[in-house]
C-alpha cells in the first residue's frame, strides 16, 4: 500500500480578479463556482438547507449556549434571545411570523438568527415533532410556498464533525473518522453548486449528506476532524473526487462504471479481506421464479431453469442468462438486494440468491476501511488503497492571495 501524496499545488496556475483580489487556482478548478473561492478553510462557513426533504410551517426555536439576535429585512436587529427564551417561527405566503412570549410579535420577509459568543448553538423543535435538532452557527428562516425554508450558516469543521457523527455513529476508530472528514469535507466542496437556486449550498438530507443535527459530534469526532481541517482528496488532473463510499464491498469494491456511466481512474476495483469478518459481508434472499423473471424482464421458459445456477467469482457489470442479459446493478434495484455482486441458484420455482456486499460497492468500503484502521493502517495509507492515484491536498492552496 503506498501513502497518499501531499502536494502543495500552486505551480500552473490561472488567475482571477475578485473583490480587487488575486485568486490562483489550478486550472483543474476553473469550473468551480465563485462560493467554493471562498470556502477553502475550516474557518470559512457553509450554508446548509435545513429540513430540506420534508419542509415544515411552524419551527420553535431556542438558544442553548451564547447570545442570539433576530434581524429583519434589512439586517437590523428586531430582537434578542433571552437564556430562557423561545421564538415561533410560522410560515405565511410571503412572511414569516415570529412571536415569543416576551413580547416579539413581528412579521416580515425574512428573519436572521445571528449567533455570537463560544460555540454559540440553538435547538429546534418542528411542529409536532417530539426530536430536538440542535444546530450552530446562526439561521435563516423565509417562507416559500407557506412552508417555511431554514437555513444553518455554520463553520465547515462544525458541519464535516456533524455529518461524520450522523454517518458513523460511534465508537470506530479515531483514525477511521479521520478518513470520514476528509471524504466528508471533498464532497461537499465538489458540490457545493448542487442547490444554488434553493439559495444554500447543500441540503442535509441523503441527496447531499445527512446534517439532521440529532446526533451531536463526541470529542472524538472533533478531534479527528480538526486532525484533518482543510484537508481534500483530488484526482491526477487535480479534480476534486467523487469520494464514493459503501458500507461494505464483500471483498471486492466495483469499478464506477460497472454501476455509474463514468469510468474514474481513481474508483477501480480493488480486492477487500478486511470486511468479510463484518456483519454486512454475506447475505441471502429468496424470490419467486416467477417474480423473478418478471422483475428483470426476461423472456424465458421458467421450466427450463429449475436446477441451474449462475455464479459470479468477481464483481460483473452485467448478469447473463441465456441470450439475455442485464445490469447488476438493475438488477439489484429491481429485486430490492442489498448489493450487486451475488450468485444464485433455482430450485422448484425458487431463486435463492446468495449475495456480498452491502451497498453499490464503489470507492470506499467502510467495513474494511474500519478495520484497516484497528489493525493500524494510517487514514492516508486507507484513502489512497481505496481511491487509486489520488492525493490530499489543503483547502488552503487555493485561498485568495493577500
Amino acid at each position: 500500500m503506498k501513502n497518499v501524496e501531499f502536494l502543495a499545488f500552486m505551480h500552473g496556475c490561472k488567475h482571477l480578479i475578485f473583490n480587487n483580489q488575486l485568486i490562483r487556482f489550478r486550472r483543474s478548478f476553473v469550473s468551480l463556482s465563485i462560493t467554493l473561492l471562498f470556502a477553502l478553510s475550516s474557518s470559512a462557513q457553509i450554508t446548509v438547507g435545513l429540513i430540506a426533504r420534508n419542509p415544515v410551517s411552524n419551527v420553535m426555536i431556542s438558544p442553548t449556549n451564547g447570545t442570539y439576535f433576530i434581524t429583519g429585512n434589512n439586517n437590523d436587529t428586531v430582537y434578542k434571545f433571552r437564556s430562557d427564551d423561545a421564538v415561533s417561527f410560522t410560515a405565511l405566503a410571503n412572511n414569516v411570523v415570529a412571536k415569543s412570549v416576551y413580547g416579539l410579535n413581528d412579521t416580515l420577509g425574512s428573519f436572521k438568527l445571528l449567533a455570537s459568543g463560544t460555540n454559540p448553538s440553538l435547538k429546534m423543535k418542528l411542529e409536532s415533532d417530539k426530536k430536538e435538532h440542535i444546530y450552530f452557527g446562526s439561521v435563516g428562516v423565509t417562507s416559500k410556498k407557506e412552508q417555511l425554508q431554514l437555513t444553518n450558516m455554520v463553520d465547515i469543521d462544525r458541519y464535516v464533525s456533524m455529518v461524520v457523527q450522523a454517518e458513523v455513529g460511534y465508537g470506530a476508530a479515531e483514525e477511521y473518522y479521520k478518513i470520514q472528514s476528509i471524504i466528508c469535507r471533498t464532497y461537499a466542496m465538489r458540490n457545493l453548486e448542487r442547490h444554488v437556486l434553493d439559495g444554500y449550498d447543500v441540503c442535509d438530507y441523503e441527496h447531499c449528506q445527512v446534517f439532521s443535527g440529532l446526533k451531536q459530534p463526541t470529542n472524538e469526532v472533533v478531534k479527528a476532524t480538526a486532525a484533518t481541517s482543510g484537508s481534500i482528496m483530488v484526482d491526477p488532473d487535480n479534480n476534486l473526487i467523487l469520494s464514493a463510499f459503501h458500507a461494505n464491498c464483500g471483498g471486492q469494491t466495483a469499478n464506477s462504471e460497472n454501476v455509474w456511466k463514468e469510468s474514474r481512474t481513481y474508483l477501480t476495483s480493488v480486492e477487500d479481506t478486511f470486511c468479510l469478518g463484518s456483519r454486512s459481508a454475506t447475505w441471502s434472499k429468496s424470490v419467486p421464479l416467477s417474480e423473478f423473471l418478471s422483475q428483470i424482464g426476461f423472456p424465458i421458459d421458467k421450466d427450463g431453469l429449475n436446477g441451474k445456477s449462475f455464479n459470479m467469482p468477481d464483481r460483473k457489470k452485467y448478469f447473463v442468462m441465456g441470450q439475455d442479459s442485464l445490469q447488476t446493478s438493475q438488477m439489484r434495484s429491481f429485486l430490492r438486494l442489498r448489493s450487486a455482486y451475488f450468485n444464485l441458484d433455482v430450485k422448484e420455482n425458487e431463486v435463492h440468491i446468495h449475495g456480498r456486499g452491502y451497498g453499490h460497492g464503489v470507492g470506499l468500503c467502510q467495513q474494511g476501511a474500519m478495520k484497516m484502521a484497528e489493525s493500524g493502517y494510517t487514514y492516508s495509507q486507507i484513502l489512497g488503497y481505496y481511491y487509486k492515484g489520488v492525493s490530499l491536498v489543503p483547502l488552503s492552496a487555493l485561498e485568495p492571495e493577500k
